[in-house]
């Protein structure tokens, strides 16, 4: 699987996977983005220093997206993923997280942090499988670190 940074082609297919509603329902904000919201938040986030998108692929089609976002105040980088809709429940998960996360640590070697809903089983197991541990968890969600 080919990692790369993500960059304005990849607009449509991030805003799609984004409104699917199986990813809307293990977001913790559900609802569905318009895409006049989508584009300006894109946008705005390939600019921020502190962001990094990256897609995954195989073969010219897009597994995937893995976002890290550095908190200058923790020193710490929560990262979320995100599947292809049509790529689900085919063991890519693993690996994009994965491969995401080397990619990242040569530029920016942080603790990493992850909010996954309690509910999202395949989440869970993804994450914990790329050395992420329970540090809390409350009603709605397991909170995770990896050092």
């Amino acid at each position: 699987m080919l990692i790369r940074n993500a960059d304005l082609s990849d607009l449509q297919d991030i805003f799609e996977w984004r409104n699917d509603s199986f990813s809307r329902s293990m977001f913790l904000s559900s609802e569905v983005v318009s895409l006049n919201e989508h584009i300006d938040w894109y946008q705005r986030s390939l600019k921020n220093p502190n962001r990094r998108i990256y897609i995954g692929s195989i073969n010219e089609l897009k597994v995937g997206v893995v976002r890290f976002d550095f908190d200058e105040n923790t020193k710490k980088s929560e990262v979320s993923i995100n599947l292809n809709p049509i790529l689900r429940g085919k063991g890519f998960g693993f690996t994009l997280l994965s491969k995401s996360i080397s990619v990242y640590k040569q530029s920016k070697d942080t603790p990493l942090i992850a909010t996954v809903k309690k509910e999202n089983d395949s989440s869970l197991r993804i994450f914990t499988k790329c050395g992420f541990h329970k540090r809390s968890e409350d009603d709605l969600c397991y909170h995770l670190i990896r050092s």
